[in-house]
Parts: C-alpha cells; sequence; structure tokens
C-alpha cells in the first residue's frame, strides 16, 4: 500500500526526486484534475511563534543537551523559526524536583533539575530566540516546592518564560495503578487545588502567565476552565496523540481521525468564547514514543505537515510536537530530532514535515479557506497569507494509488515557486528531501531545487506534498 508507482516509468524511477512537469503528469495513469477556489470563510489567524516542540523535564535536566553550546541543535530549531516554543514537562514532571544545588540526575521517574540545568536552558533560550512553558510538579509535589521552582524559573528565563503549567494530563490522576489522586478526581476537586497553587505562584512571582489545564485528551475540562477561568489562565493547552504505540498503524496516519474535527471544533469555540488562545502543547503521532517503522517514516513527515496545517485551519496559537527521550527513557521513534545518546542531534524524518510547515508559513499572518473538490483522492490543500492576500499554498497527496493535477489559476498568485517533499516510498526511513536536498550534518537545510510554475498548474504525485509560494 505504501509503495509510491513511478508516474513516468523508467524516467521516475532514475529518481524519485525528480521535477514534474503538468504535461507528463497528464500522460500518467490513475491522474485527476483538481481546482483550487478561494473560500467564502473569514481566514484565521497564524501566530508567529506557531511551531514547538515538547519535551519530557528529563531533557533539560541534563546538561549539554539543550544548551547553546550543542550547535547541531540550535541550528535544527532555529531553521524552524525566528521565534517558537519549547513546551517542557510531560510524565517525567510528575516525578521532578527543584533543587538548586543538588545533583542532577535525569531519570524518568527521579529527575532533578538544578540551578545550573535552568541557567544551561536559559542560554539555549536565548541562543534560538524562543520561548518556553514550563510544568511544575502538581501530581506529588507541595505548593512551597512549585513556589520555590516558579519564582527561580522566571528569575532565570526571565523574558523567555511564556507560561508556567500546573500539572500535567491532570484529568488522569485518580487513573492507573499508582494514581496521584483518591478516585474519583473530578474537575471541580482539581479547580479547587490549581486555584490554591495558582494563588501562590502568582503571588510569589507577579506578573506570571500560566496555561491550563494541560488535559490528556479531555476537551470538556479545558472548555470549564476556559468558563470559568477568572483571570486565572492565559493559555489552553491540551494534548493529542492518534493512538498508542501499539495500536497504532501507517493508515491511521494516512488517513483523517474521525474524532479530531470535533475536538478542534470544540477547543477552537472555547477560545472564541473566552478570548483566551489555545495550544496543542503535548502531540505527536503514537503515544509511548510512536510507532517503530511507521512515525519515523516518510508516511510521518506527511502526517507531521498535514496535522499542523489542520491545526492552524482551526485557530490553534501553536503545537508542541514531542521529540527526544521519553518517559520511558528511550529516544522516541516520532522525534522530529534525532538524539544518539553521545551528543549527536540530527534531523529525523517527522523534522522535513515540520521544515515544510515552516517554510509556507514564513511570512504569513493566516491561514484561509479554500474551496476543492478532491474527487475521491487522499489529498489536502491549504492557502496561507497576509493582509488578505494568498502567499504560500500546500498540497498534501497522502493517496497511495492516485496522482493529482491541480490548477490555482482562481488564487491569481501569478508565478509560484515549488518545493516538493518526496521520497521513495511512503515507509523510507532515508533518502527524504525537501526542495531538493536533505537537512546536512550540521542541522542546516537550504533548497536546491525550486520549480517554476507560470500558468497556475501543478502536479502532486501520490504520496508527496509540495509547498507553493508566491514569487513577487
Amino acid at each position: 500500500m505504501l509503495n509510491r508507482r513511478a508516474l513516468l516509468g523508467t524516467a521516475l524511477k532514475a529518481s524519485a526526486c525528480m521535477a514534474l512537469t503538468p504535461s507528463a503528469l497528464r500522460r500518467a495513469d490513475s491522474v485527476s484534475s483538481l481546482t483550487l477556489r478561494p473560500g467564502k470563510d473569514v481566514p484565521v489567524p497564524l501566530s508567529s511563534n506557531f511551531i514547538g516542540f515538547g519535551y519530557e523535564m528529563s531533557s533539560v535536566a541534563r546538561l549539554g543537551l539543550l544548551s547553546a553550546t550543542n550547535n547541531r541543535y540550535v541550528e535544527l530549531v532555529r531553521g524552524l523559526s525566528a521565534q517558537g516554543v519549547l513546551r517542557v514537562g510531560g510524565i517525567v514532571a510528575d516525578y521532578t524536583r527543584y533543587i538548586p544545588d543538588g545533583k542532577i540526575i535525569a531519570e524518568p521517574q527521579n529527575t532533578v533539575i538544578t540551578r545550573a540545568s535552568l541557567e544551561q536552558f536559559a542560554g539555549f533560550l536565548n541562543k534560538v530566540g524562543w520561548t518556553a512553558i514550563w510544568s511544575v510538579n502538581f501530581a506529588q509535589g507541595s505548593i512551597q516546592n512549585a513556589v520555590s521552582e516558579a519564582r527561580a524559573v522566571s528569575t532565570i528565563l526571565g523574558h523567555r518564560l511564556m507560561a508556567l503549567e500546573i500539572g500535567n494530563e491532570v484529568e488522569n490522576y485518580s487513573r492507573g495503578q499508582h494514581p496521584f489522586r483518591q478516585p474519583p478526581y473530578e474537575y471541580e476537586t482539581y479547580r479547587k487545588e490549581y486555584s490554591a497553587w495558582h494563588h501562590a505562584i502568582h503571588e510569589a512571582v507577579p506578573g506570571a502567565r500560566f496555561a491550563a489545564p494541560d488535559t490528556a485528551s479531555s476537551v470538556e475540562w479545558v472548555e470549564r476552565m476556559a468558563q470559568d477561568t477568572k483571570g486565572e489562565v492565559q493559555l489552553l493547552t491540551t494534548h493529542y496523540y492518534r493512538n498508542n504505540q501499539k495500536r497504532g498503524t501507517a493508515e491511521q496516519l494516512l488517513l483523517p481521525d474521525p474524532r479530531l474535527k470535533d475536538v478542534l471544533t470544540r477547543l477552537h469555540a472555547a477560545s472564541r468564547r473566552s478570548g483566551i488562545p489555545w495550544r496543542m502543547c503535548e502531540t505527536n503521532s503514537f503515544s509511548g514514543g510512536g510507532r517503530p517503522g511507521v512515525s519515523d517514516t516518510f508516511v510521518g513527515a506527511l502526517w507531521t505537515l498535514d496535522y499542523m496545517l489542520l491545526l492552524a485551519s482551526y485557530g490553534c496559537s501553536g503545537v508542541n510536537i514531542e521529540t527526544g527521550v521519553n518517559q520511558l527513557g528511550f529516544v522516541s521513534s516520532y522525534s522530529p530530532i534525532k538524539d544518539d545518546g553521545h551528543g549527536v542531534n540530527t534531523a529525523g524524518i517527522p523534522y522535513y514535515g515540520m521544515l515544510a510547515f515552516a517554510t509556507a508559513s514564513a511570512g504569513c499572518g493566516e491561514i484561509s479557506p479554500i474551496d476543492i473538490n478532491t474527487r475521491g483522492i487522499n489529498l489536502t490543500a491549504y492557502v496561507l497569507g497576509a493582509a488578505g492576500k494568498p502567499v504560500s499554498v500546500v498540497v498534501v497527496n497522502k493517496d497511495s494509488s492516485q496522482d493529482a493535477h491541480l490548477s490555482m489559476a482562481e488564487l491569481k498568485m501569478g508565478t509560484v515557486s515549488a518545493l516538493r517533499l518526496l521520497a521513495p516510498s511512503g515507509d523510507s526511513t532515508a533518502d527524504v528531501t525537501f526542495g531538493g536536498t536533505m537537512v546536512n550534518s550540521d542541522g542546516r537545510w537550504k533548497a536546491t531545487r525550486r520549480e517554476s510554475i507560470r500558468d497556475g498548474s501543478v502536479a502532486i504525485p501520490r504520496m508527496s506534498a509540495v509547498v507553493l509560494r508566491r514569487a513577487d
């Protein structure tokens, strides 16, 4: 299912990354002609700091990883955006202590953050120009400990601290073999606790901003928090995974999640009613570190690109894609940034999806509605722009058997430059390229192949994506 057929016979077999012309596609088999038209709805704002990564707390404890001296990592992060957000928390936050002059420990159920850890992280944030969301241990810590930690984090990170989180996946605190709260742990109980912690931290750190409720999946808790916040929350947060590691499949990443659009509609509505932005602050393909052989393949890159665009179209203010060592102590297969355990960080396959999004969204302040009849092809398209004018078009063809030919003439973009996201097949774990090239070993990327399209017609081969940007 995931093998990519050659569109042009032996010519394409010779180079999976060659540029395809519209005339050539018309001669290929299983090609459909599609037309992209402007939609009628109002454009949705696109945040300049939309792009983000998510980390377990243990990643920040380690010296040498999120460090200003880790040049590869700096380039990989800075190469996506001049502004972005790193969220630090995860399940490991429930097992983390802040000991200013203690011994650093970076273990899944025993992590110690020190002053040196925070100073290193601050240096990294300053180097890349991003901000951070920081979680305190609401599961097993105390208000006094949280106040001490929040004061240190605020002092050391300074203006790089975007928000504090009180808890991680809080609706699950009474579940599992070793629950953090006695069941039933309902929203009302959580809300009283949150208010007490928020008051204490806010008194100690005036001006601090807060992100909440940081649920594992509960939209209801987000809606209720948005409704009764009383100024205690400046950012609504929740998590999403397509499935768990054991049940994850490539088909699930290729086909729409039937429950996701309802979730996004409700989150968007809660944000509009309350006037509080919402962020998907922990997310990736499959929980538990991803599915090896799926999350780390080209399918994972196409899913990442399409997913980020879908979130943006529902008014999401940002997304934190999980990467690195997970709560189980190993490097997740879904990681956009890989870690060999010896201080070498490189671009993982999902990074290319983020890179394509970053290229498409650069200079854009909105994502616009579009009208397209896909004629049964598993294809999505998005228009990003500024001041009401289209700047970029992204088309993702996740269909394993059908190619498409797209007309954009009605968008009136003039000459556009096309950068293609390609791989030999959907299950490729290597030889993925964007704009004709790979991210180099230094963490840098620069396109080497751009197609100039003047007639508004573009080919989208099966199992590929293209970013089209207005040339003028």
